[in-house]
């Protein structure tokens, strides 16, 4: 068996490669040392692929590790099978992995480079959604925000119009948390809060990714990393301010595990 191992600053994504079967799994980056411990006592005859920026910790505590690859090189790797494999052909776009920050990069027939990063990521949803909420588990922040409503506190193009003729399509938002001195902070509800927060993170990469696309002469947009995982909210919100600037979003599934699966290759 072939094991690939990403190993991020909020999570440790994991492939198992064996034959022609595949499979995924994700530790925290908490449990890192648990994980270590599993592998040596139970994969000690595996070949063990790392990657990300805790693999040289890994490397130093595992009893044997068949080699570390640079991450953003193991990402492309991966991503391009995993595109491939859900009939995406593309060779010239833009990808964002949308981690615990997100990282831009530039891809073409001569390969991928690095144009970029941002803070904004999944760690900004997770830490705000603490601060806002008290929660910090993911799966329940994106439960929640599924059922929230998130115009009460996001200004948007119609609040300011109030009613009259808009320019621009009168749902864009006009400014993240620019609505909440104007209503009722009291009764605005956590699911509201967590759908503003997912919407504040999914509007700021989405809008660095288009203008990247823009100037890089191509309209596609394609989208990997942990904070997509389960998050309709959020793929919601791309694949609309995508398309309302005329650009194309590729949200890749699986592609949080681009990195670990590209490691192997």
């Amino acid at each position: 068996m072939k094991i690939g191992i990403d190993a991020g600053g909020t999570l440790i994504k994991v492939a198992y490669v064996e034959g022609g079967s595949r499979r995924f799994e994700k530790w925290a980056s908490s449990e890192i040392d648990h994980l270590i411990e599993i592998l040596n006592e139970g994969h000690a005859e595996d070949q063990i692929f790392l990657t990300g920026g805790k693999a040289e910790y890994m490397a130093e505590k595992l009893n044997r590790n068949d080699g570390i690859s640079i991450e953003f090189d193991a990402t492309y790797r991966g991503l391009k099978t995993l595109m491939a494999e859900q009939g995406i052909e593309l060779d010239h776009f833009v990808y964002l992995n949308v981690g615990t920050g997100t990282s831009f990069h530039h891809a073409s027939p001569q390969g991928q480079e690095r144009v970029g990063g941002s803070g904004v990521g999944g760690g900004t949803l997770i830490g705000l959604s603490k601060l806002l909420v008290d929660i910090d588990d993911y799966e329940e922040i994106i439960r929640l925000a599924e059922k929230g409503n998130r115009d009460e506190i996001d200004l948007k193009v119609h609040h300011i119009y109030a009613g009259r003729p808009t320019p621009i399509p009168g749902d864009l938002t006009a400014s993240n948390f620019g609505n909440v001195l104007s209503g009722n902070v009291s009764a605005m509800h956590p699911e509201d809060k967590l759908q503003a927060v997912i919407g504040l993170v999914a509007e700021t990469v989405t809008a660095v990714g288009i203008s990247l696309a823009e100037g890089f002469e191509t309209n596609d947009m394609v989208f990997i990393g942990s904070t997509l995982l389960d998050n309709t909210v959020m793929k919601d919100i791309i694949n609309r301010y995508a398309g309302l600037k005329g650009a194309t979003a590729h949200i890749i599934h699986n592609g949080e595990y681009s990195g670990a699966l590209g490691a192997i290759l």
